[in-house]
């Protein structure tokens, strides 16, 4: 059995050495917090640096710019895929208009990070990872944690068979919700809820721990607050390829109704 409970992280800031004079310059589609905190990434990242933020409010974009230390801001998204001092472009707009963005940073030969969910649509996905592959284009779902040191070790132990043959594995993941601010992304009722929040971080652990599996069954149920999905608990199912191995069981929950341990168990 495996216990995993997540832990804070430290971050160490790195400055450019004199080797890098081309880092690889971002564009930014949003001044939200999601925009902000990856911001803040890409300053202690080597080899990286914002160039440009675009933002429907073109004084938010210059705030955001302002306090990130970017040279260019807009009020346009067009501007910052369209500019030739952006080579790569990260979209954290709400979700509900990530597949449009996207699908014009592609077209536009632009190497794109969509923040999670990348679409709200299975079709919309397809479509951009189909045009992505056309163009010959990098195109990535921010899911920060498939790039944790852990969730590497982690593979390495499951395709050891250190723990066995797996058949089950546990997850939950809660934070409060902001419900003093109605206007909060997470109460939109277009792209808001607990499940486009964070359920893909739960979810995901079903491909991690049964990476040969075909996708059998979902079931879901859950609890409504302010016209979105507050608390969601799911269990998914997993064929094996091999008819001789037992079939995998994922079980999750998520909510915005609590702070959770955040833990991870498989068995």
């Amino acid at each position: 059995m495996l216990h995993y409970k997540a832990a804070p992280i430290m971050v160490t800031r790195r400055l450019f050495s004199s080797q890098q004079l081309n880092p690889i310059k971002w564009g930014i589609l949003s001044a939200g917090r999601i925009a902000s905190d990856y911001a803040k990434a890409i300053t202690i990242t080597d080899g990286a640096v914002a160039s440009a933020v675009a933002a429907r409010c073109p004084t938010k974009a210059k705030e955001f710019a302002t306090l990130h230390g970017i040279d260019k801001s807009y009020g346009c998204y067009h501007d910052v895929i369209n500019s030739p001092e952006v080579d790569v472009v990260y979209i954290a707009t709400t979700a509900d208009h990530h597949f449009e963005w996207a699908k014009q940073s592609l077209l536009a030969g632009k190497p794109t990070v969509v923040e999670k969910p990348m679409t709200l649509r299975l079709a919309d996905t397809k479509e951009l990872i189909d045009l992505a592959r056309q163009n010959n284009t990098f195109l990535m779902e921010g899911m920060w944690t498939r790039c944790f040191p852990a969730m590497h070790k982690l593979r390495q132990i499951i395709a050891a068979g250190e723990l066995g043959q797996v058949v089950y594995c546990q997850g939950d993941f809660g934070w409060k919700f902001p419900t003093n601010n109605l206007d909060d992304r997470i109460w939109y009722k277009e792209s808001g809820g607990v499940t486009l929040d964070i359920g893909m971080y739960c979810a995901q652990i079903g491909r991690v721990t049964f990476p040969n599996a075909q996708l059998k069954d979902v079931r879901a149920t859950g609890t409504v607050k302010n016209g979105v999905d507050y608390s969601v608990m799911a269990t998914v199912r997993y064929q094996q390829e091999d008819e001789a191995e037992e079939d995998g069981l994922l079980q999750f929950a998520v909510t915005g109704a609590a702070n959770t341990e955040e833990r991870l168990v498989i068995q």
